[in-house]
């Protein structure tokens, strides 16, 4: 069952996907409904490099319960590092596409 206060982040694909920002926002929508609290990377604003990206995107690993893979995860490099930091973190990992959408009952 999920604890109604478990902060997930979403790792998958951004820069190789034209279509990231509807991507993430559909899982977040998603997972909102199931009741986790979302970090979206999706939403963080174009034209910074890659390194900062990266440095707010491992802070979100550090801040969330619950690490999120998108699909699409394994053909990012940037997802790769997050998830080996979430794994050095001790975070508990999900497959979005092996998500039960129904939603939890308290």
């Amino acid at each position: 069952m999920i604890s109604e206060h478990e902060v997930l982040y979403l790792i998958g694909a951004i820069s190789s996907d034209p279509h990231y920002r509807e991507k993430f926002a559909d899982a977040q929508m998603v997972l909102e409904e199931l009741g986790y609290i979302v970090i979206n990377p999706g939403i963080l604003p174009a034209g910074m490099t890659y390194e900062q990206y990266m440095k707010i995107d491992l802070c979100f690993v550090e801040t969330a319960d619950v690490i999120c893979m998108l699909p699409d995860w394994e053909k990012s490099p940037g997802a790769k590092i997050e998830r080996y930091h979430a794994e050095q973190e001790k975070k508990r990992i999900i497959l979005y596409e092996g998500i039960d959408t129904a939603k939890p009952r308290w």
